[in-house]
This record gives C-alpha cells, sequence and structure tokens, in this order.
C-alpha cells in the first residue's frame, strides 16, 4: 500500500512519482550510480482530473514537510508570501514546496507571462536548487506559463493528466457508484460508453444527479433510467420536458441520426456508445449520436458528417432532416483540414491553411473549387454505404422511433440481427 492507491489510474504517472519518493527514501543507492533528483514536477492538464490530489499523494509518499503556495492575496503581498515561502523550505530542509494552481498567480494572458509573480517563482527555485528542498506544482494551462519557468532545470518533470478513459474510466465510474445504491439492473457497460466528459468532477456531479433523480422519484435503488436522464440532462443538455416532434418529422429525425450511426459502425464498429432523438440545448434541431471510440481519419469523419443528409435523401428525395447544416460545416472543416494541412490530394492546396490572411484569390477559388468537388464525391461514398447496408439503417431509425435513445447494447443488438458490409475507402 502506498499514498497513491488513492488514485483511480494514471498507472504511468504514479510509477514515475514512486520512482522519485524512492530517490528520496533511498539516496545512497541513487548517488552511487551518480542519480541526481529530478529539479522538480510539473502536473497539468484540465480542471477537475485530481492534479491536487497527485501532488498531495507525493507530498505524503515523500515523509518531507510541505510549503504549499495558493494564490490569496494581492500581488504585493503575494510575490512576498512566495520569496517567505522558498525561505522557509530552505531553512527546513529537506522540504518540498508544493505550488497549487501556478498558472492562477498570474494573469493568464500570454502579455503577461514576464509577470512579477512567475519571476518571483523562477528565482524561488533557483534559490533552493543547492538545498535539499524538491518542487511540485499543478497548473490548468501549461501555454499561460513562461517557457523561461517551465524549461527542464526548474521542472525536469512534467506530466499531463488526461481524462481518463477504458477500464480507468469504469473503475472511477464504479468508485462513484460505491455509496450509491444501484439496481442490478444497470449496465455498466452502457454507462461507460455513454458518457463523455472533461473531468472526474463533471463525472461524480452527473452520478450524484442520477441519485437525486431515482430519490425525488421515491426509488428504492438508482435505475438505468436514472442514469440515462442525468446523463442526457447534464452531459448533452436535452431537457427532461421536451416537446415530441410531429411523427414525419420524426421520422425525418430518426433516419437522420440512423445514418450518422450505421455509416460511424461501418467505419469503425462499435464507435457510438449513445444515440436519441433528443433535442439539445446547444442545438434545438434534435437528434445527436455519442462516439466512445474516434474515427481516424478526416475522411471518415467526412462520411459521418454527410450520413445524416444522405440518409435522410435516400427516401426523401431531395428533402433533409434539421441539422444538415451544422453538419455539412463540420464535414468543410475536415476536408479543409485533410487538403491544406495533411495534403491529402498533394502539395498544390498545402498552403490553403486558415491561418494565413494573404492567400489570393485564385488560390481560394482552387481551394473551395476542390472543397465543393470532396463534397460531392463523398456525400456518394456515404449513400453507397448506406445502401449496402440499408437493414441496418432501417432497423437502427425503427429502433430510435420506438425508444427514443438507443444506448451501447441496444446498438450492439441491432448489429447483431443485420449483415454488415463493412468497407474501406
Amino acid at each position: 500500500m502506498n499514498a497513491f492507491d488513492k488514485i483511480i489510474g494514471y498507472e504511468t504517472i504514479k510509477t514515475e512519482l514512486l520512482q522519485i519518493c524512492d530517490m528520496i527514501h533511498n539516496r545512497k543507492i541513487y548517488d552511487d550510480l551518480g542519480a541526481k533528483l529530478p529539479q522538480g514536477i510539473l502536473l497539468y492538464g484540465n480542471p477537475g482530473l485530481g492534479k491536487t490530489l497527485m501532488a498531495k499523494c507525493f507530498i505524503e509518499e515523500s515523509g518531507l514537510q510541505a510549503f504549499t503556495v495558493r494564490r490569496n492575496k494581492g500581488s504585493d503581498d503575494f510575490i512576498g508570501e512566495i520569496t517567505d515561502t522558498f525561505a522557509s523550505a530552505k531553512e527546513h530542509a529537506p522540504s518540498i514546496v508544493f505550488l497549487d494552481d501556478m498558472d492562477k498567480f498570474a494573469n493568464e494572458d500570454d502579455s503577461h507571462k514576464n509577470a512579477e509573480e512567475y519571476v518571483a517563482v523562477q528565482s524561488g527555485i533557483d534559490e533552493i536548487k543547492n538545498y535539499d528542498v524538491f518542487v511540485i506544482a499543478t497548473v490548468n494551462e501549461k501555454r499561460s506559463l513562461p517557457d523561461s519557468l517551465t524549461r527542464a532545470g526548474r521542472f525536469d518533470r512534467r506530466y499531463e493528466l488526461d481524462c481518463p478513459t477504458g477500464k480507468d474510466a469504469a473503475d472511477i465510474i464504479a468508485h462513484y457508484l460505491e455509496d450509491k445504491k444501484v439496481s442490478d439492473s444497470v449496465n455498466m457497460e452502457d454507462l461507460t460508453k455513454m458518457i463523455s466528459y472533461s473531468s472526474c468532477a463533471e463525472l461524480e456531479t452527473i452520478l450524484n444527479e442520477a441519485a437525486i433523480k431515482a430519490a425525488y422519484a421515491r426509488k428504492e435503488t438508482v435505475e438505468m433510467e436514472d442514469l440515462v436522464q442525468a446523463v442526457l440532462g447534464m452531459q448533452y443538455d436535452c431537457p427532461d420536458n421536451y416537446s415530441k416532434t410531429l411523427a414525419e418529422k420524426l421520422k425525418k429525425t430518426a433516419l437522420h441520426e440512423a445514418g450518422h450511426l450505421v455509416v460511424s459502425e461501418v467505419l469503425a464498429s462499435g464507435s457510438v456508445g449513445l444515440a436519441s432523438l433528443r433535442t439539445t440545448g446547444r442545438d434545438k434541431t434534435g437528434g445527436f449520436i455519442h462516439r466512445c471510440k474516434e474515427l481516424s481519419r478526416d475522411s471518415d469523419h467526412v462520411l459521418v458528417c454527410l450520413a445524416g443528409k444522405a440518409a435522410v435523401e435516400l427516401y426523401y428525395a431531395e428533402e433533409c432532416a434539421d441539422g444538415c447544416e451544422s453538419d455539412i460545416n463540420r464535414a468543410i472543416r475536415y476536408i479543409r483540414h485533410d487538403l491544406s494541412v495533411t495534403a491529402s490530394r498533394g502539395f498544390g492546396l498545402a498552403d490553403v491553411a486558415t491561418r494565413y490572411d494573404d492567400i489570393s484569390e485564385v488560390m481560394n477559388s482552387r481551394s473551395e473549387a476542390v472543397v465543393q468537388a470532396e463534397l460531392e464525391r463523398c456525400i456518394m461514398k456515404t449513400k453507397d454505404i448506406l445502401l449496402k447496408n440499408r437493414t441496418f439503417l432501417e432497423k437502427a431509425a425503427e429502433a430510435l422511433m420506438e425508444k427514443e435513445t438507443l444506448l451501447y447494447s441496444d446498438i450492439c443488438e441491432i448489429r447483431k440481427g443485420v449483415d454488415i458490409i463493412y468497407m474501406q475507402y
């Protein structure tokens, strides 16, 4: 058992931090081989991923006295606190200086990278280099810090904490459900596949919302329905009291979303974790899918983007379900990236990236012509996929009409009942 056992996932980072703790406890072993203690650790990533907890576990495992700096004063007083903290750590060495939320020490825009607060931190780190003082810092936005502060020699090890996925995500979900009475009927795989979250804190809030819904309904346990409603409401901003659309419009929406689902599944089996006809707060046009497995190529993304439009046109000629405009815009962005950044059609269009303002009219015209041609080519490929998998498309649309929201297990059942023709483009 060690202090890092409190943290689920991040095994590689935890192993490397344990290595440093081992160096702190067994200096002679490392000194004999000429190995020196790294000059500092920087933990960075989105808020709510456990960076502060990771730093506290490191401090606990090291067994050293820690001196923490966290912004809670005006500039002048705070600069003095930074200086005093490094001086105290130096006086009580061996020790640790913990700089929590270091990117909040000064204004975060690029023009403030030389702020006095960062200069004070740099000076403090340089002052304790020849003393037995270790520095660990957490930041949300590493890019807002000056390169001179985050370079090797001040922070030799820099670890990015990403949102947990796969087994780690499943283990975290199970952990947050431990203190809740959950029905045996809850499908953990469905739950893991349907949630997209940017932090563990967000995930905890979603699962707590499900428990609130179950309690308000006076249920004895949290059921799958409560979890689905919590995910739809908090993750996708789908209101509980939404108004259903007319039957014919609903059928078009079902075909539209089934088109996205089918093309995504044909290109990457098991890629869709949730499909719903519910309207969202971001887009009142209705319907969405959530991919739990990303597609590898821009060209695949284009086909999926156009699949809603293609599916509706197969049954309603030139009519479109709502939402095609945003799909087409996304498809255009993927095509432009493919042409200008990855040079998928040769280097003739490689300099047509949107970051340049001085593109000639001739080059713009060439680029737009190729983009339009690619759109026409991709919509034909998408329709070809849907026609070859028409049974899958129709069954998915029927299931959406019947259930409104399809979970990962529902999609798996539909896949089992049809012959899917997989194609490589």
